[in-house]
């Protein structure tokens, strides 16, 4: 009996001691699933386990297994469906990010173009001053600063925005100040919904030194503006 006890104990700890390993291929229960629009954990390809079908599509030589990695040059990008953010108002983008590249310039993660505006919205790295910056309707602002990630490790990052503040979070924590723009609803043009590069026409005419040349995991989008409990739950999940 003492031996079969103690079976049953190692059974019951290894779990608890070493993890399941991996990383989920569905929304998991313990994060926000509330106005969630897409969810894309890269295991394999780009496909979105949110249920909604908005399936990116991996443009240039960008590749999804375990993760999406963009290389450093001006064709590697995600295209997700612009239905999936146009017409929003509030919404979060929340994802893990990682620079592989450093070459003192910019990285664009989020670029949202119309045949009117190229930057319709906008959230990009500046590698040479160590910030991040939003814009709006071509709108151009700085929103956080001082927040080094350029280190070759796993960051996690969110935008969110009700009615025309918008705020940043860095790994689990606000960063910086909310700032004021438009509070005009997206409007996104077919193939203008684009993640790793910075669009100048609806999507194209990209440019290498402002490409995002890096990974990118675990990539949610949602039809509102999380809490910070709620970004804080995304940022200690395993990637």
């Amino acid at each position: 009996m003492p031996a079969i006890r103690l079976r049953h104990l190692v059974v019951f700890l290894l779990p608890l001691l070493f993890g399941c390993g991996g990383k989920s291929s569905t929304a998991p229960t313990a994060f926000p699933t509330q106005g969630l629009l897409a969810f894309l954990p890269f295991d394999t390809d780009a496909s979105d386990q949110s249920g909604n079908g908005n399936d990116g599509t991996l443009l240039g030589g960008a590749t999804a297994s375990g993760m999406l990695v963009l290389g450093d040059n001006t064709d590697d990008c995600l295209s997700l469906p612009a239905s999936t953010m146009d017409g929003l108002t509030d919404f979060t983008v929340a994802a893990w990010l990682r620079i592989d590249t450093l070459r003192n310039e910019s990285h664009e993660i989020i670029s949202a173009a119309n045949a009117a505006e190229d930057n319709d919205f906008d959230l990009w790295y500046r590698e040479h001053t160590d910030e991040w910056a939003v814009g709006v309707n071509s709108g151009n602002e700085v929103i956080s600063a001082d927040t080094r990630i350029e280190d070759g490790g796993w960051h996690h990052v969110a935008i969110t925005r009700t009615g025309g503040d918008l705020r940043l979070y860095q790994d689990g924590a606000a960063s910086g100040s909310a700032v004021s723009q438009s509070a005009e609803a997206l409007e996104i043009d077919p193939g203008g919904l684009i993640f790793g590069q910075d669009q100048d026409s609806v999507g194209g005419d990209f440019e290498a030194d402002q490409c995002w040349a890096g990974a990118v995991d675990n990539l949610r989008i949602y039809d509102r503006a999380l809490s910070a409990s709620e970004i804080r739950k995304l940022s200690e999940e395993s990637h």
